[in-house]
């Protein structure tokens, strides 16, 4: 089973979102699926949620064999000076663009459920000290209570090789609704997560909801 995992953040200007899309969804994510060791992949598209903010408008999801892959020739031969100049062009345009390269901790070979709707991130770091403790609680409390909410379909973690905050989670939803819902919220704010919180108030988090990306049609792209 599949353990490793590529994230991107990304954001177009909004002259530039048609023909970015189409980049995507025409060139770029068959490209990627091609190479040996990509299993499948997936985009969201961010939306409000009260207390998170959006760092950026798109995020892509792409399931390893291994965080290795990253490194094979197959994959090399299709970034950097080796992009496509659709894909030089787009990203080279794009407001926003951060990479993690992970491997998943917990549980530690899941591939996400087909029928997830919407996804929530949650993405930071601990100073050292505190490491062992916010590992913890992230295995032994924070990831069940939230997996075991209503509509939560499944709950995931991962440790970035590159990219920065290094700790990454995701949870597949229903629905967007899940991640606002008051199951969710009690199971947020145990009194060890607000330990976890105080410990953790001077490193850069990402928390977020997307939604899933519905691709238009073919015949509407234009290049």
């Amino acid at each position: 089973m599949p353990n490793g995992l590529l994230l991107t953040m990304t954001e177009p200007r909004p002259s530039d979102e048609e023909e970015f899309n189409a980049w995507y969804d025409t060139e770029h994510l068959p490209e990627r699926l091609a190479i040996p060791g990509f299993v499948c992949a997936r985009r969201w598209v961010a939306t409000p949620l009260p207390g998170c903010e959006i760092h950026g408008k798109y995020l892509a999801t792409y399931e390893l064999v291994a965080p290795e892959v990253l490194q094979s020739a197959a994959y090399l031969a299709h970034v950097g000076d080796q992009f496509t100049p659709w894909s030089k062009r787009c990203l080279g345009r794009a407001t926003v663009y951060r990479r993690w390269a992970c491997s998943q901790i917990a549980p530690g070979d899941a591939l996400p459920p087909a029928n997830s709707r919407a996804l929530f991130l949650a993405c930071g770091d601990v100073p050292p000290e505190h490491e062992a403790e916010f590992n913890r609680w992230y295995d032994e409390e924070h990831l069940p209570l939230l997996r075991a909410v209503p509509g939560v379909l499944a709950a995931r973690r991962f440790l970035a090789t590159s990219g920065t905050p290094r700790y990454v989670a995701l949870y597949d939803l229903a629905s967007p609704a899940v991640a606002a819902s008051d199951e969710w919220n009690a199971a947020a704010q145990t009194e060890w997560a607000r330990r976890i919180d105080a410990l953790t108030a001077e490193c850069e988090w990402i928390l977020a909801r997307y939604v899933a990306y519905e691709a238009p049609a073919p015949e509407s792209y234009r290049r």
